[in-house]
């Protein structure tokens, strides 16, 4: 019998070292990005709770689980880590402790970063060290020493240090005090310069395309620059790819060429629409754009638009400045034909401004000669003015189409002579804004105005083209489009001298491209400045679409006799 028990027992212990169970862990003492790096490194965490796992296996991750977290926790500068571990055997199989005791970080004693070279005396490398975590009697933290070295590389890249690389870098770890020891030697050697810059193409004259150029040869190497000038090439139209590229293999005395590869356009670009607003109607619309017009760039742009409210049909010739891709002159011809309830008006104008653009500024200065046969209510006649003028534009935004964030201001002077080919003299401000404030992820307030005046001493001498007009899509929702405003003796409105409009809205996001709105607008056209506003209120849905925002709203007019509803329907920009 004793025998028997003998082999009975050993089948036991052979038994329970395969006996197969799940595995609980649980992790005390961390957290935060520490708890996480433990959960990955350890491997007994990492079992299937789902799954069983021979004995052995499950005593021999848990014998070493305490290096396991030591070596997860020395990126964070614990390395004076004790762990309490403990294994106990459970109903569904083991259940596994580590109660951490992270004790005091090691910590920064020398902080020693040298940098060689041409960049010596550059203030960006500077500025890195000097904004890092890396502190004396800071916490020493692995990630932090690793992406200091990381931004140095990349920057000297950026910046033409072709030849860069780390003398020294090392990182001693006294365990005994504490303490770690940073140094670190980052010779960027001889920065490089642009050499001679070649364009591969053959449809524009070279001058032309170094006018993009935002460097001259000889200055100091940056992608951000290599970068822009692709940018600002594509966006010229003249391409349908750019590629700008550093020429390395080809550098001599440091200098390096850089290539510029490009594929032409199209010459010529055709775009034929319909569409429908509640204030123009149905509308049809045709535009060719000449890219380019001859070696120089010029461009040459021309559009017609036939509607139930207003048709025309314009030119403009584009010449580019200085710097093209932020200034250009241009020459526009329009002419144009309104029919707009009682108001019938015929308008020839032929211009020519100049335009600049810097960040997040444009500015136009322009003059520009106007004719206009009208008719509105019981007046009519003819009216010809030369028009300087002058705006101002800024903008800011964080997106094109989907704005949750952003501001516009918008100013505008016009001014004319009777002595300089102007039947009257006239001086007009107008001043515009916009804004979109967000006030949670889905919510957002918008706001609107626009204030106008104007001088001239006989009123009936200003064309419908140069007077105010309230009420629209764009305006006054709950009025009919330019139906707001001073009134004759027939009904018909005839405009005003001033302009005062404002609107407050709120919308929700209910999906990621859906949303709902209520609003108010308030506003008038008005001969005197003092004259009664009129107020709508109203609610829409708006879709937001790969081309813009599509807006439907009703609104009701609660100034009107009976307080009219009005459906309203735009496509645009929220600014």
């Amino acid at each position: 019998m004793s025998y028997f028990r003998c082999i009975l027992f050993v089948c036991a212990l052979i038994f329970s070292a395969f006996a197969h169970a799940s595995v609980e862990v649980e992790v005390s003492g961390v957290e935060g990005d520490e708890y996480n790096n433990v959960m990955a490194l350890l491997q007994i965490a990492r079992l299937d709770e789902n799954k069983s796992y021979a004995a052995y296996r499950v005593r021999y991750l848990h014998r070493q689980a305490p290096k396991d977290i030591k070596k997860a926790l020395r990126p964070y500068g614990y390395y004076q880590v004790e762990v309490n571990a403990q294994l106990e055997t459970v109903d569904y199989g083991w259940s596994a402790s580590y109660q951490v005791s992270l004790n005091e970080p090691v910590r920064i004693s020398q902080n020693s970063w040298k940098i060689q070279g041409d960049a010596t005396d550059d203030k960006v490398f500077k500025k890195v060290i000097e904004s890092s975590n890396l502190k004396e009697q800071e916490r020493f933290i692995h990630s932090h020493y690793e992406s200091v070295k990381s931004r140095l590389l990349s920057l000297a890249s950026q910046r033409g240090y072709h030849d860069a690389r780390f003398i020294e870098h090392n990182v001693e770890i006294d365990v005994e005090k504490n303490t770690a020891a940073i140094n670190v030697v980052f010779d960027s050697g001889q920065r490089y310069k642009y050499g001679q810059i070649t364009f591969e193409q053959d449809i524009l004259d070279d001058e032309l395309l170094q006018r993009y150029v935002p460097f001259e040869q000889g200055e100091g190497y940056n992608t951000q620059e290599l970068s822009q000038l692709q940018i600002a090439l594509g966006d010229s139209g003249y391409f349908s790819s750019v590629q700008v590229s550093p020429q390395w293999n080809e550098s001599k005395q440091h200098r390096v060429p850089i290539a510029v590869n490009s594929e032409p356009n199209f010459r010529n670009q055709y775009q034929y629409g319909i569409g429908y607003g509640t204030d123009t109607g149905a509308r049809v619309r045709a535009s060719i754009n000449r890219r380019w017009v001859n070696t120089e760039g010029h461009q040459l742009r021309g559009t017609t638009q036939i509607s139930e409210v207003e048709s025309t049909v314009g030119a403009n010739y584009i010449i580019p400045g200085k710097k093209p891709q932020s200034d250009y002159y241009q020459i526009r011809a329009e002419a144009s034909d309104k029919n707009n309830e009682g108001q019938n008006n015929r308008l020839y104008r032929l211009g020519a401004s100049s335009i600049l653009a810097m960040n997040k500024w444009r500015r136009e200065y322009g003059l520009h000669w106007q004719r206009d046969d009208f008719e509105i209510g019981e007046s009519s006649g003819t009216s010809q003015f030369l028009i300087p003028q002058a705006s101002w534009n800024y903008m800011t935004a964080d997106g094109r189409l989907n704005i949750d964030k952003g501001f516009r201001f918008d100013v505008t002077l016009k001014a004319a002579n009777e002595a300089l080919l102007s039947d009257a003299d006239l001086a007009s401000l107008e001043l515009g804004f916009k804004a979109v404030v967000p006030l949670t992820d889905r919510i957002r307030f918008l706001a609107r105005a626009e204030a106008g005046a104007t001088y001239i001493k006989d009123f009936d001498q200003l064309p419908p083209s140069l007077r105010f007009f309230a009420g629209g899509d764009n305006s006054v929702r709950g009025y009919a489009y330019e139906q707001l405003g001073p009134e004759d003796d027939t009904g018909t409105v005839i405009g005003g001298r001033y302009l005062a409009v404002a609107s407050a809205e709120i919308d929700y996001r209910f999906k990621d491209n859906w949303r709902v709105a209520l609003f108010t607008d308030i506003g008038n056209a008005m001969i005197e400045p003092n004259e009664k506003l009129k107020q709508s209120v109203g609610f829409g849905v708006r879709w937001i679409s790969p081309i813009g925002s599509i807006r439907l709203d009703l609104a009701q007019a609660i100034d009107e006799p009976g307080k009219p509803w009005r459906l309203h329907f735009t496509l645009g920009p929220d600014l």
